[in-house]
């Protein structure tokens, strides 16, 4: 079949406009360093001048670009070119950020529950400031942390308030779900007054403990800081840790408390009722799940 030719006039600002993308052409990276790796020269520039200078100016821009929040395109969509059977072909992709936020979604969704804002998902021992007096300390509990995953306890972290346990923690429940482990992370206070206030509504209550037994990790955030009572001591974490005990599901732990401190917690309730047997039994299946650790810091919060 005889090749078609194509013999289109362009006026004069046509023309100048044309030679102008050319000249920059030659002239930009992106383009140069597709022509190498195509092997294509100068002619295939004067061919596709307008649809190449359009592709670099993209280009430039995404290359300088911050985050999706400030994508000049379709949020993180862009276009590329390539060469398909020796046409010229623009193809749509995904920026890195864009990929980067699917795959974050993808493993978020590995938390069955989570009491927490958004950043906080985000968390990486990475981000540690090692320039606080107290580095030496947290280096070494999140060196503690990441040696937990291939134990068969968790740790039981605990220590004065705002020196970065529930940091530390997130860290942690952020590397499970990065590998695929179904994670909760739930503060015990939250948890304790969201389970009484959906007793009304059925099945919730039933739904989050389920949650909380099956799960490959379960995070319990400042267990202690909960209101005592005899019914959220034996009929909620008692049960609940039980069960996590028989199945060796990996359980850790943030406290204010000491193990010895914690027991004495439990055994009176807020009406001053004293019961040190059902105390012990609770720090016991606490034990069997968790190794204990203190942190010491200064508070961050301050």
């Amino acid at each position: 079949m005889e090749e078609i030719k194509w013999n289109i006039q362009l006026n004069e600002q046509q023309e100048k406009t044309r030679q102008e993308n050319i000249a920059f052409c030659l002239h930009d990276a992106f383009v140069l360093n597709f022509l190498k790796e195509n092997g294509l020269n100068e002619s295939f520039v004067k061919e596709h001048s307008a649809k190449l200078k359009q592709w670099a100016e993209n280009k430039a821009i995404c290359a300088k670009c911050q985050g999706l929040d400030h994508c000049q395109f379709d949020h993180g969509k862009t276009f590329e070119i390539m060469i398909d059977d020796g046409f010229l072909t623009q193809v749509y992709s995904k920026c890195r950020y864009l990929k980067e936020e699917e795959e974050k979604s993808q493993y978020l969704k590995n938390y069955r529950l989570f009491h927490g804002n958004n950043d906080m998902k985000l968390r990486d021992f990475s981000m540690l400031d090692i320039k606080r007096s107290d580095s030496k300390e947290l280096l070494e509990v999140s060196k503690l942390l990441m040696q937990s995953e291939h134990e068969r306890k968790g740790i039981y972290l605990h220590g004065k308030p705002g020196i970065g346990k529930t940091f530390l923690m997130n860290c942690m429940a952020n590397l499970y779900v990065k590998k695929g482990k179904t994670v909760a992370f739930v503060n015990s206070a939250t948890l304790i007054s969201d389970l009484k206030n959906g007793f009304g509504v059925s099945g919730m209550a039933e739904t989050t403990l389920n949650v909380l037994k099956n799960c490959d990790v379960l995070f319990l955030d400042d267990i202690g800081g909960e209101s005592i009572s005899a019914w959220s001591r034996d009929e909620i974490l008692m049960p609940l840790l039980n069960e996590r005990m028989e199945k060796n599901k990996k359980t850790y732990f943030t406290s204010n408390y000491s193990f010895n401190e914690l027991e004495e917690h439990f055994s009176i309730d807020s009406r001053g009722n004293v019961d040190r047997i059902k105390a012990n039994r609770l720090m016991e299946r606490i034990k069997a799940v968790s190794a204990e650790k203190n942190l010491k810091g200064v508070n961050r919060r301050l």
